[in-house]
């Protein structure tokens, strides 16, 4: 086993302490029009203060995401440190590519969006998440204090979330040392909270204790996707006290994704569940939304609500080991949510809540939105790794 040496392990902890003591940062009306969500349109309203005008120009933001990074994949090659989307004062949207290319002549913009220049490429970004992902393994005793690590692009950081007291402790230094990570590309912040799994056909109803994340088929046969802990392959699937499948596939923890069955006589629709009367938000595909894109999701416990995604590529250490490449939002979920929908604002599917930093009520909604963190299993590596096929509206 690697001894760290004493000076270096002095230096590591300094840094730590420092970052730490400094605490977190915060994540940066009238008619609706009749092509609008209104559902979508209410819901953005309430938890983020969006007007209908905002959320059109968010939609018209994300529009301008694909082709943006693709031309800035293009341009900075190896430098390229991700694209993103910021609200300015006034709650205007802007696409933001970065670039750590610092040896250029000239920066090289980009049609359609801002062009920053950063340290850290997400290559670079990327391998120091893969790193720490492999000291979990190195570290022989508990991870404790340690909850969760992910590429935070517009800090150009990957942030790592301690408890309170953890970041001198020893289990905490290993798992830093042993990754052998520069911590010059790390942002340390502390959280009260503590990760744990929201275990309590529509996306976003009920089933078992947990919440259906959308509806899938494959060939034949009918199912939904949803959360690897909500149930171990072969687990009865419950809906409304009536068995209707099982579960046919469970990964967790690593990732936490899994697929079930229902029957051939039940109805799968492309839609998710709002939890407000009967209304319901069409799902249109699976098109990934980028950073700072306004996101909503559906469960049983808390209901439909609304935030957007703050991190991506997040390792979180729960109690039961570390699920990894999740993304991170500022929606707020609780115990029951797992397993249920996220869809961005133009209605393309994200993925299933996979878990939170929740408070003593089982949820994080009392949590102030710029601390609350709330993570989902993405939706586009599930359905390749059990070859389903997303139903849309």
């Amino acid at each position: 086993m690697q001894i760290l040496r004493a000076a270096a392990r002095r230096t590591l902890a300094l840094a730590l302490l420092t970052a730490v003591s400094a605490g977190g940062t915060a994540l940066a009306a009238g008619p609706v029009r009749a092509d609008l969500d209104p559902g979508m349109v209410v819901a953005l309203e309430r938890d983020l203060g969006m007007t209908q005008q905002q959320y059109l120009a968010t939609v018209e933001a994300e529009r301008r995401v694909p082709a943006a990074e693709a031309a800035a994949r293009r341009a900075y090659g190896d430098s390229y440190a991700g694209t993103w989307i910021e609200h300015d004062a006034a709650g205007n949207p802007q696409v933001v590519v970065g670039t750590a290319g610092q040896g250029a002549k000239r920066l090289l913009g980009v049609e359609g969006a801002e062009t920053r220049l950063v340290t850290y490429s997400l290559r670079e970004l990327d391998d120091a998440v893969r790193a720490l992902d492999l000291s979990t393994a190195r570290v022989a005793r508990r991870l404790d204090g340690v909850q969760s690590w992910g590429v935070d692009l517009p800090s150009n950081r990957v942030v790592v979330t301690l408890s309170p007291g953890a970041g001198s402790g020893e289990s905490v230094l290993d798992f830093l040392a042993r990754s052998n990570v520069d911590t010059g590309v790390l942002h340390f912040e502390v959280s009260e909270q503590v990760p744990s799994t929201l275990i309590n056909i529509y996306g976003g109803i009920r089933f078992n204790s947990c919440s259906i994340g959308f509806p899938v088929t494959r060939g034949s046969t009918k199912g939904f996707v949803t959360a690897g802990h909500c149930g171990n392959t072969g687990a009865a699937v419950t809906i409304n006290g009536t068995r209707v499948g099982a579960f046919q596939a469970s990964n967790f923890p690593g990732s936490d994704a899994a697929w079930a069955t229902v029957r051939q006589q039940d109805t799968l629709f492309g839609r998710v569940w709002q939890h407000s009367g009967s209304a319901t938000t069409p799902v249109v595909g699976s098109a990934e939304a980028a950073v700072g894109s306004a996101v909503c999701r559906s469960g049983f416990r808390t209901g439909w609500r609304c935030g957007t995604i703050t991190r991506t590529n997040v390792s979180v250490n729960y109690a039961q080991g570390t699920v990894s490449g999740l993304r991170e939002s500022n929606a707020c979920a609780g115990q029951g949510d797992s397993g249920g929908s996220w869809i961005s604002s133009a209605g393309h599917a994200q993925g299933v809540t996979s878990g939170g930093a929740l408070g003593s009520d089982g949820t994080n909604c009392g949590i102030a939105q710029s601390q609350r963190r709330t993570w989902y299993q993405r939706l586009t590596p599930m359905l390749n790794s059990y070859g389903v096929n997303l139903v849309t509206n």
